[in-house]
């Protein structure tokens, strides 16, 4: 082809080729141009998310109790200090110029870093030496975090270009551990997690804004284009029924009681008794919401020491549970209210129908209840009550029957949800229906065994007894509210049933009244107060039966015949000591006192002066039953601790301080020492014993014994304190001797008796007998 053709071919193919560009170009510009442009608009477009304000929790009198500060993360970056650089081969550095340049930058370094590590360590109150040797690496690191704001910008007047810092909002509970179950916390994309800050996440949150730009490659706002911005609307702030001054009651009471009973929990629970608002909500140990993945104590922090987070997950957890509305306990005698309460209601009691305790109730196949009462023989159901006789309770509880038992039971709220306001609630545990209730389970049921509650189930339910019979919706948020105090949400108080009518409730605010002037409940009196109440004390159960370990609880109204609030003590697994009557409702008096004070709630009754600066003989409790002498002590006004962790029914008091005749103020703690019957079976003092519980006793110690005669125990061998072997036999003498034959030894008729018995105790399936005071 010639060279003419060949510019052609080509100029043609060009063209050609224009043609149909600008073909395409037209077609883009007249049917595409729109699309294409807002692509390339969207490539370009960058949106922000523009942080909303959480909403601030208060208290009842408007202190925060949650709320938003700026932190700040500060690192060090050391290789800013001076380009290291290599040996500089333009100017032709001589070898040792380069080692002398070098050492001069060290010198200059080392200079700089240790000037940096004043200046910093003052700031921010850090070891200079460890932070010298942490900003030495050639590197970036981090050197603190959760820095204030105010320190943050002393920092930053340093202006110092190897420091930097990461500002962003944190939230912080000021109060500290302090009510740290019912506030929560926050996760680290800022969610509510556990608490308020989990159920009402949504109102709290608000709705973030967003910030739309036009930017270039190098992320550069590019000129005359517009930024459109969408303002975050801030969260609502929440208004709470805690007061937290009394909250600071009730964590001071709680401590005292950790502190005196290294317990595994301990749950206080003030409510006001009308409304059903709560003001104060421990759950001993708490978290700290601030750093709630920290231990809780000394003892969890050795116990933690090398897990790696992963393997602590479910150790958080139990932390964060809160034991007053996700866990469930048996509530022991303080049920008992419900029992009567149905009762009264029902009239099938009333407060001075005589009842007969024989001490023991043996007719139950296996079964046998004890009665933990000083007392025997006839008393007033009021009488029962003070004293808190099982066996009463038994009898209440099978006269009004399966059906409406249960329906009272349920009437009060157990079994069910209360609907408060706070994530994680449990039902508890109660019969689903009559026909499952054996004969067994309504006399235990009766008092307060076989059933399983939340604390705040039963804090609810006796609240209803106290306000005249009316069960409420307990609720700890009263307002949700804006930035500008308006009111978003009012809650009212909410009235689910009337359970009882007012004479009911009058009639039991008297009876609790009673409990506490005269009965187990004398620990909780007020000076200037009628407080009524009713102590528990209740085995803990588990898998293989009933444990010698015990829920410890008081629960009481303030003031009795006209309450203010309802405050509920649940102290688990308690040392030495565990009876609600010496454990529990010392505690409740110290939260009910300080906070009829701080309410202003005027005094009623006269003060005993000489009362309460009464002079006790401490009695003798030695070689007696530990339950025994925990009984004495009490009835006397003294409290008692043991150091013994082995303690069970069959322990026996070997020493006791101070000594019997000692002269001691009214609610001294007498320090006593038990044998460990696994190690050592020491003889208990058993005269004044009814026969059965005798029995019951002795088989424990599997030691071949025998009874002769029954009713009460006048004489025994061998002495009280004496230590047994295999090869012992016990001997005991009752007050009924109908078949006794003087002529023959005593040996003789002891082995005639119809009682007599050889047990080794192997083959006993009775269950443990409930302690419930």
């Amino acid at each position: 082809m010639s060279s003419n053709k060949r510019i052609f071919f080509t100029l043609t193919v060009l063209v050609f080729l224009f043609i149909l560009i600008a073909v395409r170009l037209l077609y883009i510009q007249a049917f595409e141009s729109e699309e294409l442009t807002k692509a390339a608009l969207r490539q370009l477009t960058k949106q922000e998310s523009i942080q909303s304000n959480r909403g601030l929790i208060y208290d009842r009198n408007k202190k925060v109790m949650a709320l938003n500060v700026s932190k700040s993360t500060i690192y060090y970056d050391s290789s800013l200090i001076i380009p290291r650089g290599g040996k500089n081969k333009g100017k032709r550095e001589s070898d040792q110029q380069y080692e002398d340049r070098m050492a001069k930058f060290n010198i200059d370094r080392k200079k700089t870093l240790e000037e940096d590590a004043t200046s910093l360590a003052n700031i921010l109150n850090l070891n200079r030496e460890d932070l010298l040797l942490q900003i030495s690496q050639d590197k970036m690191v981090r050197i603190a975090r959760d820095v204030d704001r105010k320190v943050a910008l002393k920092i930053r007047e340093l202006n110092n270009p190897r420091i930097s810092n990461e500002d962003y909002i944190k939230r912080f509970y000021p109060f500290g551990k302090s009510a740290a179950h019912v506030l929560g916390f926050l996760n680290n994309e800022n969610f509510g997690i556990y608490g308020l800050e989990s159920y009402y996440d949504d109102e709290l949150s608000g709705i973030a804004g967003k910030s739309i730009k036009i930017k270039s490659e190098q992320q550069q706002q590019i000129p005359m284009t517009k930024e459109e911005n969408y303002a975050p609307k801030n969260g609502f702030n929440l208004v709470s029924s805690i007061d937290v001054n009394i909250q600071n009651f009730a964590d001071e009471a709680a401590q005292k009681a950790y502190n005196l009973y290294e317990p595994d929990k301990v749950s206080i629970i003030v409510q006001d008794t009308k409304t059903a608002q709560i003001l104060a909500m421990v759950n001993l140990d708490e978290y700290d919401p601030n750093e709630p993945r920290n231990p809780i104590n000394k003892k969890q922090e050795e116990e933690w020491k090398g897990l790696k987070d992963s393997d602590k997950v479910d150790l958080w957890a139990e932390n964060w549970k809160n034991f007053s509305v996700e866990s469930q306990y048996e509530p022991g005698s303080t049920f008992k209210l419900i029992t009567a309460a149905a009762a009264i209601e029902e009239a099938t009691t009333n407060p001075s129908r005589v009842y007969t305790c024989p001490g023991v109730l043996t007719d139950m196949k296996g079964v046998k209840i004890s009665c933990t009462s000083k007392n025997r023989g006839p008393r007033t159901f009021l009488e029962a009550m003070e004293e808190s006789c099982n066996i009463t309770l038994v009898k209440v509880g099978r006269e009004l029957g399966p059906e409406r038992f249960l329906k009272y039971i349920r009437a009060f709220g157990f079994g069910d949800k209360t609907g408060i306001d706070l994530k994680g609630e449990v039902n508890g545990t109660i019969p689903k229906d009559p026909k499952h209730i054996s004969k067994v389970s309504i006399s235990t049921m009766s008092y307060g065994h076989g059933i399983a509650v939340t604390p705040i189930q039963l804090i609810n339910a006796v609240s209803a007894i106290g306000n005249g019979g009316f069960l409420n919706e307990p609720r700890i948020i009263k307002e949700v509210v804006d930035n500008d105090g308006n009111i978003i949400e009012k809650f009212k108080t909410n009235t689910l049933r009337r359970v009882i009518s007012q004479e009911t409730s009058k009639t039991l605010k008297d009876i609790m009244a009673k409990v506490v002037e005269e009965g187990t409940g004398k620990k909780a009196q007020v000076p200037g107060y009628k407080i009524g109440g009713k102590t528990g004390t209740a085995y803990i159960a588990s898998a293989n039966g009933y444990e010698d370990e015990y829920n410890s609880s008081f629960i009481g109204l303030a003031p009795a015949m006209d309450p203010q609030i309802t405050v509920l003590v649940v102290i688990n697994r308690p040392k030495g000591d565990f009876y609600g009557a010496t454990v529990a409702a010392p505690i409740a008096q110290e939260v009910m006192a300080k906070s009829l004070e701080y309410l202003k709630v005027p005094k009623t009754e006269k003060v005993d002066e000489n009362a309460l600066k009464e002079d006790i003989e401490v009695p003798d409790v030695t070689n007696r039953l530990v339950i025994d002498a925990g009984k004495i002590l009490v009835d006397a006004g003294l409290r008692f601790n043991t150091p013994n962790k082995n303690t069970k029914d069959s322990s026996v008091v070997i020493s006791q301080n101070p000594k019997a005749g000692s002269i001691v103020k009214n609610g001294t703690i007498i320090d006593v020492e038990l044998n460990d019957p696994d190690e050592e079976k020491i003889m208990p003092l058993m005269t004044g014993m009814k026969d059965q519980q005798a029995e019951s006793i002795l088989k424990a110690l599997n030691i071949e014994y025998n009874i002769v005669g029954n009713g009460s125990i006048v004489s025994q061998k061998p002495l009280p304190g004496t230590r047994l072997t295999e090869e012992s036999k016990i001997l005991l003498k009752c007050d009924n001797l109908t078949n006794y034959d003087e002529n023959k030894s005593e040996d003789e008729n002891s082995f005639e008796e119809k009682n007599s018995h050889k047990e080794n105790g192997k083959n006993n399936n009775e269950n443990n007998n409930k302690k419930n005071r």
